[in-house]
């Protein structure tokens, strides 16, 4: 299985608005501290996402004390702070989607198949090349990527089913690849829309691209951590 090291870290606040970069983050049981903790639940109580509602990836979303995950502040697409509580921010959301919305909170997250997501550099390279132009790395929504002795894109492949050791003290059970959607075809900061990304992947990659993973053992995940196979020292 082809190692690597932890070049890039994502985590995103509120499940389909845009994210933060990190340098170093606690991993606990639920994947990032503070990613995916927060969503818009429509009146059924499912999560509103970017899927249907790519308006949602106009909004920005950080913490101030980023390793404790405290102090969420949220940006709007007109750059203005909006506070999570705000009735406002709702309002402007239910504008979008069309219907009732309410804002949760879950220790837990809300995630899809798995509460970490990664990605390899190689991968993002590879895609680049296929679809001609250089694509924006968070259309992809991953929390770690990594780039893999040797360069080989698609690396993480091999990865599902495997543990995967981060840095001293994580592991990660990878369990699934990950099925692209709708997302991958937005630009996160003009939100343009560019079909080629999911057509290029149904063609080329089955529509999968990077893959889930579990948290088997917590700990602090940092930029230039090594990835290996669990065991392998």
């Amino acid at each position: 299985m082809t190692a690597g090291v932890v070049s890039d870290i994502w985590r995103f606040p509120v499940k389909s608005f845009g994210g933060e970069r990190l340098r170093r983050v606690f991993c606990g049981p639920f994947g990032l501290i503070g990613d995916r903790r927060h969503a818009l639940l429509d009146e059924t109580g499912t999560p509103l996402t970017a899927r249907r509602i790519h308006g949602l990836l106009g909004y920005r979303a950080g913490y101030a004390e980023q390793a404790a995950a405290e102090g969420l502040e949220i940006r709007g697409p007109d750059g203005a702070g909006r506070r999570w509580d705000d009735p406002a921010l709702v309002a402007e959301v239910e504008g979008l989607a069309g219907r009732p919305v309410e804002a949760a909170t879950s220790p837990a997250g809300f995630h899809d198949a798995a509460n970490v997501h990664l990605v390899g550099e190689a991968s993002l390279a590879a895609l680049n090349s296929a679809v001609g132009t250089e694509l924006d790395r968070r259309r992809f929504r991953a929390n770690l990527v990594v780039a893999t002795e040797g360069d080989a894109p698609f690396a993480e492949d091999a990865w599902v089913g495997a543990a995967l050791a981060v840095g001293d003290a994580v592991v990660l059970q990878v369990i699934v690849p990950t099925e692209r959607c709708a997302v991958t075809t937005f630009d996160p900061e003009t939100l343009e829309r560019d079909g080629r990304v999911l057509a290029t992947l149904a063609a080329r990659r089955e529509n999968l691209f990077g893959v889930y993973a579990h948290v088997l053992r917590p700990g602090w995940i940092a930029t230039g951590d090594p990835v290996r196979p669990a065991g392998s020292g």
